[in-house]
C-alpha cells in the first residue's frame, strides 16, 4: 500500500516547526504583559521615556517575529498543488506520465 495520503487529506504538518512558530508569537505577548519590567522613566532616548520607546521597539520586533512565524508555518504545513480553478488537486502521477 502507498504512503501517499488520499487527495482529500492534507499532508501531515511538522508539529515541531508549528511549536517554534507559536513560541515566536508568544514572545511579544509575554514581554509586553510584564509591565513592571519597563514601567520606568529612564533611560530616555530622544526625549522619550523608556516606557514609550520600549513599546515602539516591540512594534518592529512583533512585525519581524510574526513574519518569521508565518514563513515557518508555510514550511511546516505543506500543501498539495491544485488546478487553477481550485476545484481539485493535481495528481502527480498523471503529470509524470
Amino acid at each position: 500500500m502507498s504512503d501517499i495520503p488520499p487527495h482529500h487529506e492534507a499532508p501531515p504538518a511538522n508539529k515541531g516547526l508549528l511549536a517554534v512558530a507559536g513560541v515566536l508569537l508568544a514572545i511579544p505577548i509575554v514581554a509586553l504583559l510584564l509591565v513592571g519590567t519597563y514601567a520606568k522613566d529612564e533611560p530616555r532616548v530622544l526625549g522619550f521615556p523608556f516606557f514609550i520607546w520600549y513599546q515602539f521597539v516591540w512594534v518592529a520586533l512583533c512585525s519581524a517575529l510574526t513574519y518569521t512565524a508565518y514563513r515557518i508555518v508555510l514550511k511546516a504545513r505543506p500543501h498539495r498543488p491544485m488546478n487553477p480553478e481550485g476545484t481539485e488537486f493535481l495528481d502527480n502521477d498523471r503529470e509524470n506520465r
